[in-house]
């Protein structure tokens, strides 16, 4: 057999071996997803365009582009179903743009378990959606909520919010797996940004074009390690009127995250997003990335200042 003969036959054998560990990948992500929707999810959860929904919606991130968006586009918010995550509520902005959607994603939120920063934090959070909010909205909120009582007594005083909630399991593996799990919200890819769950939700609830507003997730600039070994980061938010400084990312409310868990974190956000990017195609619909220098690369872009 020739040198290039066997050449060849290596290539094809190698190429065999990765389409086989890849399969057996993939099945074993699919057996371990089956075994966290069991144990975690809900069954039964469904997603239902809400009446009056206009076919279009605008997930407004937290993401500090959002205050351009607004204030250079507001016409292009204006007939869409607005969408907002985590601490709108807490900015004037809430009460302007009325938002028909909220999610809420960080478990720090309404666990019992955290540091005082993130008990103080969800307790003010919860306190300004109940008094705040006086038009129809629905609260999705992840299921392990559920459990929690202490945000549901200052909710419930509140007959406008509608309080919904969604299986936030990670599901892996098969394509055409994933893509059933995701159809029956029995979970979805792994949530570690909130924005996650915003599309998951609004794709299962029938709006035919999805925009993203205020998605940044320009974090890789704004990560440092001190002398201490301590990983700190600028987590940046259209509302801090000043520079809100370094703080270590927490582990759902407490202790903190060494680099390589932080860069996991962001990998499996960015990796998630191309998996709703598939989804999306088998109900054809669109998410369209409307955010001016967003790091998200799993979507079709849309400059506003070009069709404006």
């Amino acid at each position: 057999m020739s040198k290039f003969k066997l050449t060849t036959f290596a290539v094809q054998c190698a190429l065999m071996l990765e389409k086989i560990s890849i399969f057996f990948n993939n099945l074993i992500l699919t057996i371990i997803s089956k075994i966290r929707i069991i144990v975690l999810s809900r069954f039964f959860i469904k997603f239902h365009k809400e009446a009056g929904q206009p076919d279009e919606c605008v997930i407004l991130g937290n993401g500090p582009s959002l205050n351009f968006t607004v204030d250079k586009h507001r016409s292009f918010l204006e007939n869409r179903a607005l969408v907002c995550v985590n601490h709108f509520a807490e900015t004037d902005l809430y009460q302007q743009l009325k938002p028909k959607i909220y999610v809420l994603g960080a478990p720090e939120m309404w666990l019992n378990d955290v540091e005082d920063f993130y008990y103080n934090k969800g307790e003010r959070l919860f306190t300004e959606i109940a008094s705040q909010t006086k038009w129809k909205m629905s609260l999705y909120i992840h299921s392990s909520a559920y459990k929690s009582k202490r945000w549901q007594e200052k909710i419930k005083s509140n007959p406008d919010i509608t309080v919904k909630y969604y299986n936030p399991t990670p599901v892996e593996g098969f394509r055409w797996f994933k893509n059933l799990c995701f159809r029956l919200n029995l979970g979805m890819p792994r949530p570690h940004n909130v924005l996650i769950p915003s599309i998951m939700i609004t794709l299962n609830s029938s709006f035919r074009v999805i925009y993203l507003a205020g998605a940044d997730h320009s974090w890789l600039k704004d990560v440092n390690v001190n002398d201490y070994n301590e990983v700190l980061l600028s987590q940046r938010h259209f509302y801090d009127e000043q520079n809100p400084g370094t703080r270590p990312m927490d582990k759902l409310g407490k202790g903190s995250r060494h680099l390589h868990e932080v860069l996991l974190k962001w990998v499996y956000s960015f990796r998630g997003y191309f998996d709703l990017s598939d989804y999306s195609k088998t109900l054809q619909k669109k998410i369209i990335n409307i955010t001016p220098g967003s790091y998200i690369d799993a979507f079709e872009r849309i400059n506003l200042d070009k069709i404006s």
